[in-house]
């Protein structure tokens, strides 16, 4: 339609306007345009240029068609009947594409076999065209052959090279080949680029005769192609000579054409769709792909045919091959993707970049159209990008190196590199599938046992990838092989609390045969009959040690055999000697453990952070926990493993008196290990953490959460049938933390230091529940074992603390402090007994254990292995001695008070930053005993210069807000 004529006549018969805009201006066309919902900057464009969407053209015409039937007038019709819609990148970039758009398909629609070549030079529009008119006969159910000829593409056609070396063979085989493409019905989309290639060389036209690309795109496919089938060939450059039918030559769009575009097709500004104008350069290919992709009307076909999203598209599929990103994977890091275009994706084209999400420091993920193209990419595109991803050398990128080697199929490079690389076995697990396909042999055995190694060295036995890898070993032809298997089958039965099972499976023949036992030195040099016998005199060791025979344990663990088990080795001897008692040996190999094994060093700071705790030194047991927790994240260590420090390390914040921070920790571990979670339903990984959590609650002053908290653990634990041995250890852990819940609520006292015993007849019915539960445990036989003692010295403690009796509470902290195996456990038995002695009243009898505590504690600061000298001991045991030399010294009034404000702040031996939490509650102690036990408070307050007015405060209450803020 001639916009511009319409628009005349109709101005002409208009009534003429008055103020305000003109009906039928270009102004007021506009307005009407944006009323409708159409984009009014199109106006000019239609009217004067016949450029336009069809929509906006659409709209434009109705209210054109308004205003004709205002003045009578009626509108042209230019519909044509038949004709084929064209699309509007064809539309509004170029007459040309139009034209050849619709004659070819009004050529097929009509039920001719139309024969068309369109040229252009690159990004004329060849690719844009040749999708749509796909697109278009797809819909009109006709069968579309589309063929992309570029580089070397004698393996698109099918066409192997002749024997012979003759140019006339290898035209022969290049016609050959051609013609197995050519389709028998429907249309042919062929597409040839200025760099073909076939077999190496140029095309040849029979005889042997090089010639152009086009030229024989013409004479070898366009010619021959049978009668009723359409071709529509798109050739670079310039049409060839003598061609047998009509050539169009397309056109880029202008730079006023391609802006108009991109603005109304990613709604942009003129400055923004000026810039992408600049970068695309006009190519009308890559100017479609990138409104496509916003509109999300993109097929994989159209990213494969574009040099730069092409090579996006094949070599992230490369990734996607080696287990790369996923939903719920991490974006791929810059550096990677560098690596493997050549280039930063930040530099790519815009259409291109537009295939991903993310920037250089939050790295990159795939579009879903992208991840969708993926399948569309022939492996043989693939096979570059996974060899440069094998020869990654940034132990970063290990999960993609491994997973290329086995894309490629590369078994002995695969399992020579996890033999040299131990740590990035735990890339494999999730490659097992791949892995199990292998060829049988050593390199599959390799590979099996690094599965194995990796989900056994996270305690998951039962995990089916590692079963299956365990069984795919036992069935192996070798002697040594099945030895190792059946080894690993012994520590399964062993973390599953089976002993018996254990020993059956290390008396097998497979296993005895091998000569595991003996130390005579000749042990055989294969290095799976090695690896077989450290990891059986480690079960043995880890079998003496549950059984509480640490002797039998450090020969085991000792044996130089064992050695060969390397970092493990080292893991094992320090555990054995920290259930010993042996401390600076324990310290010693724990810390000989290599940070190059980063899970197996994480779980040795883990032991060594609770060795300090045990041995009195939180602070430094709090910063070994927080670097296992570190060395976890970078070793990807299992939830369970990672709640289990996260939860050690709450009880090492606890310790230092920081209980809000360790309840954040604990949830953070919870939350690990869900309750609804089917790896845990035997309850005991998420009754440990629910339980650990009890006596945090209780220093938050929150028993009843702790009492809830408890009793789902107990729950839990009740319907675990596996573990028993382990089971009923945390049954009796948990309920000993029952008995402290009952304490704390009893004695009216956060769980907390200082927390004092009840004076003589002050009882409380929770402090009798405490005794029951206590004594319930403490009758019940002892189990065997470093950690049962551990606990039966706390339960004495505890129930000396709970006991309004001084006898009974004596008897109870004299046998604590008869089990006391070290000077921190001695010095907390001699502060209990201390307290027991003073809950009457100050004493003289006190001072003697008050002194050799304190004496115990200074030796802990410069104790090897405890930590560094002049680091200080436990800050909340400190504060326990503080406030119980308080209470025995209060009878000397403002002297007394005033040291002990003094060592509250700092002083010998004390550091005052690590008493800041305790302070509140040594000044309540201190207050009380003055009230309870100093004949005159008031003058002790008068004598410490304390405004005190009893018609007010109690002389408890005014000496401790002094103490605090004084």
């Amino acid at each position: 339609m001639d916009w511009k004529a319409v628009l005349s006549d109709l101005r002409a018969h208009l009534p003429p306007g008055g103020g305000g805009v003109v009906r039928g201006s270009l102004r007021w066309l506009e307005a009407e345009m944006r009323a409708s919902g159409a984009n009014p900057s199109s106006v000019r464009n239609i009217i004067y240029r016949d450029v336009g969407t069809p929509a906006d053209k659409a709209a434009l015409r109705a209210v054109l068609a308004g205003l004709a039937r205002e003045v009578g007038r009626p509108l042209p019709d230019t519909s044509l009947p038949g004709a084929p819609a064209v699309p509007d990148e064809l539309d509004l970039l170029g007459r040309s594409k139009k034209r050849a758009y619709r004659q070819f398909l009004a050529g097929v629609r009509a039920g001719r076999a139309p024969r068309l070549i369109v040229c252009g030079r690159t990004g004329a529009g060849k690719t844009v065209l040749l999708s749509h008119v796909a697109r278009a006969l797809a819909a009109q159910g006709v069968p579309v052959r589309q063929l992309f000829l570029s580089g070397e593409a004698a393996g698109t056609l099918q066409a192997p090279a002749p024997a012979g070396s003759s140019f006339a063979a290898l035209a022969q085989a290049q016609l050959d080949g051609a013609r197995q493409v050519l389709p028998a019905t429907g249309a042919l989309l062929l597409r040839v680029t200025g760099d073909l290639t076939l077999h190496g060389g140029p095309p040849r036209l029979p005889g042997g005769e090089p010639t152009d690309p086009a030229t024989w795109a013409v004479r070898s496919l366009l010619e021959r192609a049978p009668s009723g089938v359409a071709v529509l060939l798109a050739v670079e450059g310039d049409a060839p000579s003598a061609a047998p039918c009509e050539v169009i030559e397309l056109r880029p769009p202008t730079a006023a054409e391609a802006r108009a575009y991109l603005m109304a097709r990613l709604n942009v500004p003129r400055a923004e769709a000026d810039r992408l104008v600049q970068e695309t350069g006009r190519h009308l290919d890559r100017l479609t792909l990138l409104a496509s992709l916003s509109g999300g009307d993109v097929r994989p076909a159209d990213l494969l045919s574009d040099p730069d999203s092409r090579q996006l598209t094949e070599r992230t599929a490369a990734l996607n091959a080696t287990l790369g990103p996923g939903p719920d994977r991490a974006p791929w890091p810059d550096a990677l993707l560098l690596a493997l275009l050549g280039r930063s994706p930040a530099t790519l084209p815009p259409h291109a970049r537009a295939l991903l999400r993310g920037s250089p420091d939050a790295g990159w993920r795939p579009a879903p159209v992208l991840c969708a193209a993926w399948a569309a990419v022939a492996r043989a595109a693939q096979t570059d990008a996974l060899r440069t991803l094998a020869r990654l050398e940034d132990p970063a990128f290990g999960a993609y190196r491994l997973g290329a080697l086995a894309a490629l199929q590369d078994w002995t490079a695969l399992a020579a590199h996890v033999t040299a690389h131990l740590d990035d076995i735990r890339h494999l697990p999730g490659l097992w599938p791949v892995l199990r396909a292998a060829p049988p042999g050593p390199d599959r055995e390799t590979l099996a046992r690094a599965v194995v190694t990796h989900h056994a060295g996270r305690g998951e036995y039962n995990e089916p990838r590692a079963r299956d890898a365990l069984f795919t070993l036992m069935e192996s032809p070798r002697d040594a092989v099945r030895a190792w298997a059946r080894v690993k089958l012994a520590e399964s039965s062993l973390e599953g609390g089976n002993m018996d099972a254990a020993r059956t499976q290390l008396t097998h023949p497979d296993v005895t045969g091998m000569d595991l036992v003996g130390a005579d030195g000749a042990a055989a040099r294969d290095p799976w009959t090695v690896a077989a016998q450290a990891d059986a005199l480690l079960v043995r060791a880890a079998l003496a040690r549950w059984q509480g025979d640490l002797t039998e344990a450090t020969r085991a663990a000792v044996d130089p055999r064992a050695q060969q088990g390397g970092p493990r080795a080292l893991l094992w001897r320090g555990l054995i000697a920290k259930d010993a008692g042996r401390w600076d040996e324990a310290l010693g190999a724990l810390r000989a453990v290599p940070a190059s094994s980063p899970l197996l060093s994480a779980r040795a700071r883990y032991q060594q952070g609770d060795l300090l705790l045990r041995l009195g030194q939180p602070g430094e047991a709090l910063a070994a926990l927080l670097d296992a927790s570190a060395r976890l994240d970078a070793a990807g260590g299992g939830p369970e493993e990672v709640a289990r420090v996260l939860a050690r390390t709450a009880t090492a914040q606890r310790r230092l008196g920081r209980p809000a921070e360790a309840l954040e920790r604990l949830d953070a571990a919870l939350r690990l290990v869900p309750a609804d979670d089917r790896r845990h339903a035997d309850g005991v990984p998420r009754a440990r953490l629910l339980s650990e959590g009890v006596p945090i609650l209780l220093a938050l002053a929150r028993p009843d959460d702790a009492l809830a908290q408890a009793a789902q653990a107990l729950e839990l634990l009740s319907r675990s049938e596996v573990r028993p041995a382990e089971t009923r250890y945390r049954e009796r852990r948990t309920l000993y933390r029952v008995a402290l819940a009952y304490l704390s609520r009893g004695l009216g006292r956060p769980y907390l230091q200082p927390l004092l015993g009840p004076a003589p007849g002050a009882d409380h019915p929770d402090l009798a529940q405490a005794r029951a539960i206590l004594d319930g445990l403490l009758e019940q036989a002892q189990p065997r074992g470093d950690r049962e003692e551990m606990l039966r010295f706390d339960m004495l403690l505890s129930r000396a603390l709970c006991e309004p009796e001084s006898r009974r509470a004596l008897a109870f902290t004299d046998r604590a402090l008869g089990m006391a195996g070290h000077a921190y456990e001695e010095a907390q038995a001699r502060t209990m007994r201390a307290d027991v002695l003073l809950r009457a009243g100050p004493t003289d009898a006190a001072l003697g254990d008050l002194n050799r505590a304190h004496a115990l504690l200074r030796r802990l600061e410069v104790s090897p292995g405890a930590g560094p000298r002049g680091a200080a001991p436990d800050p909340g045991l400190q504060a326990q001695l503080l406030a119980l030399e308080a209470r025995a010294t209060i009878r000397e009034g403002a002297a007394a008070l005033r040291w002990l404000r003094g060592a509250l702040h700092g002083g010998p031996g004390v550091d005052g930053g690590e008493l800041a939490p305790f302070r509140v509650s040594v000044w309540r102690e201190a207050a009380l005993a003055l009230e309870q036990f100093h004949p005159d408070p008031a003058g002790t307050l008068l004598d410490l210069g304390v405004p005190f007015d009893p018609r007010v405060l109690r002389a408890s209450d005014a000496l401790r807000l002094h103490g605090l803020h004084g």
